[in-house]
C-alpha cells in the first residue's frame, strides 16, 4: 500500500514539474495563435504563418488536417510523427519544439473535437494570445451537435481570455460566438469582399477569399502591412487538402478533375460545387464513401441529389448507404454507378473514362483518408495541375 502511494505521488510530482516546464516554454513565445473552426483551419493556419513570416517574425506553425505538418518556413515542413492515435498531449511536444526553434510566434490548428478537450487545449496547453474560428458548419454533429448552434458553442471553447478574437463566420452562429467572446480583448468579424480578384490571382491553387481576409486581419493586428502579408501568403506551400483542379488528356478526351475530397461537410462541399459551375458541358460526381462515416454518406446523398449532374459514380466503403438514400429522395438509378468496396483505382478510372464525353468535369468529393487518397492520386497521376 505504501509503495502504491509513493508511486502515485511520484507520478503527480512528475506531472506538476512537466506542466511547469510547459508553461515556461509557452511564455517564451510572445505570440500564440490558435485556429479552430469547421472548414479551412489548416489553410488559415498556413496563411497566417506565411503572412507573419513575411513581416519579419520567426514563425512556427502546426496543422493537423489531411496530413499533420510541423512548418518552419515557407517551403520547409516536416510530418508530425505519432506512435498511436492523435492526442492533444501532442501539443506539449509542439510547443517545446517551437521554443527550441526560438519562435516569436506559434500558429497552431486546434486538434480537439470533444468540447471539453477543446477547452483544455485552449486554457492549459496553448493559452493563445489570439484566437481564430474560421466558420461554423454542420460537421462532426455526433461529437459537437446535434445542431449547428451546438457546434458554435463547442468551438467557442477556444475563444481566448483577454486576447484578440477573429472569425469569418457571418451567419446565425455568429450570435453565439459574440456572446461567448465577452472574455476576449477584442472581436473582429472579417469580410471576404475586402479581398479582390487581383489579390487572389497570386495563388497557384484554389483558395477562398474568406480564408485570406481572415488571415490578413490577424496579420494586420500584429503590425504586418497588408501587401507584405499577402505576398508571403502567395509564396507559401498550400495544405495538401486544398481544392485543386487537374487537366487530364487521355485517348482523345479532355477531362477536368476537381479534387474536393478534403472538404467533408455539406455546406463547404456545396460552396465548392457552385464555384466550379460552367466549366464543362458534362458533370460527373465521383463520391468516395467511408465505412466509418455512414451519416456523412447519407448527408452527401441528400446534398448531391439537388445538383445538376450527368452521372454519380460511387466507390469506397458501404456504398449502398449512399445509393439507397439517393434513390429514396428521387435520384434516378440509371444515373448512378455503384462500384462497390474499394476496388482498384485503375478500374474506377476506366469506368469513369467510359462515361465521359470530351470536355467533362469530374467533381471528386466525399472522404480523402485511406482509400480516397489512393484513388485521387491515381487520377492525378494521369493528368497535370491546371494553373488557369
Amino acid at each position: 500500500m505504501l509503495f502504491l502511494f509513493i508511486l502515485v505521488l511520484v507520478f503527480v510530482l512528475y506531472g506538476i514539474i512537466e506542466y511547469r516546464i510547459h508553461l515556461n516554454n509557452l511564455n517564451s513565445i510572445p505570440v500564440r495563435i490558435q485556429v479552430n473552426g469547421t472548414r479551412g483551419k489548416s489553410s488559415v493556419t498556413r496563411l497566417i504563418a506565411a503572412g507573419l513570416r513575411a513581416g519579419g517574425l520567426h514563425v512556427i506553425a502546426k496543422v493537423t488536417g489531411t496530413k499533420p505538418r510541423f512548418i518552419v518556413g515557407d517551403q520547409e515542413e516536416y510530418p508530425v510523427r505519432r506512435l498511436g492515435k492523435a492526442n492533444i498531449i501532442e501539443e506539449l511536444r509542439i510547443v517545446r519544439l517551437a521554443r527550441k526553434h526560438r519562435a516569436q510566434a506559434l500558429v497552431i490548428e486546434c486538434m480537439a473535437l470533444v468540447p471539453e478537450y477543446q477547452f483544455i487545449e485552449n486554457r492549459m496547453l496553448i493559452r493563445p494570445t489570439h484566437g481564430v474560428i474560421t466558420n461554423v458548419r454542420a460537421d462532426h454533429l455526433d461529437v459537437m451537435g446535434p445542431t449547428v448552434m451546438d457546434v458554435a458553442r463547442a468551438l467557442s471553447n477556444t475563444i481566448p481570455v483577454k486576447g484578440g478574437f477573429f472569425t469569418a463566420e457571418r451567419e446565425a452562429p455568429l450570435k453565439i460566438l459574440q456572446e461567448r467572446a465577452r472574455s476576449a480583448r477584442s472581436m473582429t468579424v472579417t469580410d471576404p469582399n475586402t479581398v479582390t480578384d487581383e489579390d487572389m490571382a497570386g495563388f497557384n491553387y484554389i483558395e477562398h477569399k474568406e480564408n485570406v481576409a481572415l488571415a490578413l486581419a490577424v496579420c494586420e493586428s500584429l503590425g504586418v502591412e497588408r501587401r507584405t502579408a499577402l505576398a508571403g501568403m502567395h509564396r507559401s506551400l498550400p495544405d495538401c487538402g486544398v481544392m485543386r483542379s487537374y487537366r487530364i488528356l487521355d485517348r482523345g478526351k479532355e477531362l477536368n478533375l476537381v479534387n474536393t475530397l478534403a472538404a467533408n461537410d455539406p455546406d463547404s462541399i456545396g460552396m465548392l460545387w457552385l464555384m466550379v459551375q460552367g466549366q464543362s458541358d458534362q458533370r460527373i460526381v465521383l463520391v468516395n464513401c467511408r465505412r466509418d462515416r455512414a451519416d456523412r454518406s447519407r448527408q452527401l446523398a441528400e446534398l448531391i441529389a439537388e445538383w445538376d449532374f450527368d452521372w454519380i459514380v460511387i466507390t469506397g466503403g458501404l456504398t449502398k448507404l449512399f445509393f439507397n438514400r439517393a434513390v429514396q429522395i428521387g435520384v434516378p438509378r440509371e444515373k448512378m454507378v455503384d462500384l462497390g468496396e474499394e476496388i482498384e483505382p485503375a478500374i474506377v478510372y476506366e469506368r469513369v473514362w467510359e462515361l465521359t464525353r470530351n470536355q467533362t468535369m469530374i467533381f471528386a468529393t466525399g472522404n480523402t483518408v485511406g482509400y480516397g487518397e489512393r484513388l485521387i492520386n491515381y487520377f492525378v497521376s494521369r493528368g497535370k495541375l491546371d494553373d488557369n
